[in-house]
């Protein structure tokens, strides 16, 4: 029962990761309608740039987060007009196969700059602090932290969503494109800022990942197919929904390797995606 208890915990743990991974990619493709592949490989190289920032200069976690964010808005929001935003140009069959070939690209191209810049190795950020027990059950205060913080992050969004000027146009865009536009909204403005608004928790998200577990330069495609897994289950835009979504996949990953095999955890999401767009073809939120 306390291995249980404790795989639980770290589930939870991992699944609100996964779910601030997912709230992002959810945001770009409610108002973007972009299907970013190199999303999950912004968490990679965010982790590894936090990871060789606290090697170096041994910033706080928080004080790292609050640079990496900025920075990863400012690249997004260029990488939106320089690359992805010409493709708005194109027929609708010539600009989503563009983006494909863009954002995969970039995956690629990110994935590899980085190894060769970092090394392909694991790294994270070795902050030790005290262990809370509770009996036979062990629980970081790094752990507690980061649920903390993952629970700030997602209120903190949710807020913007609802109560700012820019969650309000992000809603009226997802909801209704042409009126949005009647209303005033500019919509290459508000898709690009979108975009570098959606990159940018992702850095956010990275310094939390690694803070309790490592990362590599590759693995960015499967924390990719983790989120497209959660906005699947959770529906796009509905962050409750992918919170709840992205605890389950983690605590599934958990009992998968305590009950069966270790190996066969990372491959529970595509599983999982596949079951439920069979059962659910139009999503799990859908009417039918």
């Amino acid at each position: 029962m306390e291995v249980l208890l404790q795989v639980l915990i770290g589930g939870i743990l991992l699944g609100g990761l996964y779910a601030l991974v997912a709230f992002g990619l959810s945001l770009i493709y409610g108002v973007v309608r972009i299907l970013n592949f190199a999303h999950g490989t912004l968490l990679a190289v965010s982790g590894v740039l936090a990871s060789l920032v606290f090697a170096s200069w041994q910033l706080h976690p928080l004080l790292i987060a609050a640079l990496l964010a900025p920075l990863m808005f400012a690249c997004a929001y260029a990488y939106y007009h320089v690359l992805l935003r010409p493709l708005t140009r194109r027929s609708h069959f010539e600009a989503t196969v563009g983006t494909v070939l863009v954002t995969v690209g970039t995956l690629m191209i990110l994935s590899d700059l980085t190894a060769m810049a970092a090394g392909a190795t694991q790294r994270n950020i070795p902050v030790r602090l005290e262990a809370l027990e509770f009996g036979d059950i062990v629980v970081s205060t790094t752990q507690l932290l980061i649920l903390l913080g993952i629970a700030l992050l997602t209120a903190m969004m949710h807020v913007i969503l609802k109560r700012t000027w820019f969650g309000r146009a992000v809603r009226a865009v997802t909801q209704e494109p042409v009126g949005a536009e009647i209303c005033g909204v500019q919509s290459t403005r508000l898709k690009a800022l979108t975009f570098a608004f959606g990159s940018a928790t992702v850095a956010i998200a990275a310094v939390l990942y690694v803070l309790s577990f490592p990362v590599d330069p590759y693995m960015g495609f499967g924390l990719t197919v983790k989120a497209f897994t959660i906005i699947v289950v959770g529906g796009v835009g509905n962050l409750p929904g992918a919170l709840l979504a992205g605890i389950f996949l983690g605590v599934a990953e958990g009992l998968t390797g305590l009950y069966w095999k270790p190996e066969w955890a990372p491959a529970l999401s595509v599983i999982l995606m596949l079951l439920i767009l069979v059962a659910y073809p139009k999503g799990v939120g859908a009417k039918t």
